[in-house]
């Protein structure tokens, strides 16, 4: 014998839950570098927020959503309570709702699996765990989710216990972070022509609204633009 491992069977479920978590893990780690800028820019304002590190880390790996974090910590840092804080967060995460529903069928066990498993949903790990059929692969989700996770808190530490003030978030480009972040989610869907003229009508009109100082309303005609080129793709 020559003492080396046979190699795994084409049908072996465990060599392909194997290769799903390292694809899912391998395709999270340009997101997390950016996941790792953007938390350092969150532990900076909890910082400033008179968060201690322990606190801002927690904040971080308990509820895992950059925008409602953010959210948040603005709210308390601009003389806000504590309720105030929670309703603002809150707003912002309700479109985990609809991703929720569309990745639900991916869960599994009860429903306390199924809560700790949810947790790792944001932005980044329901694209990587999504297929071209409109569903979810679980392993991708989850392994993609941990390396995010690992990322966005280690980020929330450094920013909390190191020597970076608000000022250097704007001189080190961290403030750049966010739509460089979302435009790495959109890029890899952009291999058609229809998709990359909505992609593009759908960012001159937000910033053209933004510049105009409506922020509110260029997301929503974003989102219809999106929305009705989807609609027209699908009623051909």
């Amino acid at each position: 014998m020559s003492g080396t491992e046979p190699a795994p069977h084409p049908g072996d479920p465990t060599a392909g839950r194997r290769a799903a978590y390292v694809a899912g893990a391998r395709a999270a780690l340009p997101f997390t570098v950016a996941l790792f800028a953007f938390g350092i820019s969150f532990g900076v304002l909890a910082k400033g927020a008179e968060f201690s590190a322990l606190a801002a880390a927690t904040m971080s790996g308990l509820v895992f959503v950059g925008s409602s974090q953010f959210a948040a910590v603005s709210v308390l840092v601009n003389g806000g309570g504590w309720v105030a804080a929670a309703v603002a967060g809150t707003l912002l995460n309700l479109r985990y709702l609809v991703m929720g529903f569309a990745i639900l069928p991916a869960l599994r066990g009860g429903r306390a699996r199924r809560a700790v498993e949810s947790q790792l949903v944001i932005e980044e790990s329901w694209a990587i765990a999504s297929d071209t059929d409109g569903r979810f692969d679980r392993v991708r989700l989850l392994s993609s989710g941990v390396v995010l996770w690992l990322g966005w808190v280690a980020g929330t530490l450094v920013g909390a216990v190191g020597p970076i003030k608000a000022v250097d978030i704007l001189r080190l480009g961290l403030d750049a972070v966010s739509p460089v972040l979302f435009f790495l989610l959109i890029a890899p869907h952009l291999g058609t022509a229809r998709r990359r003229t909505a992609a593009l009508a759908a960012a001159g009109s937000a910033l053209l609204l933004t510049g105009l100082g409506v922020p509110d309303i260029a997301i929503a005609v974003a989102c219809l633009i999106a929305v009705g080129w989807t609609w027209r793709g699908r009623a051909r």
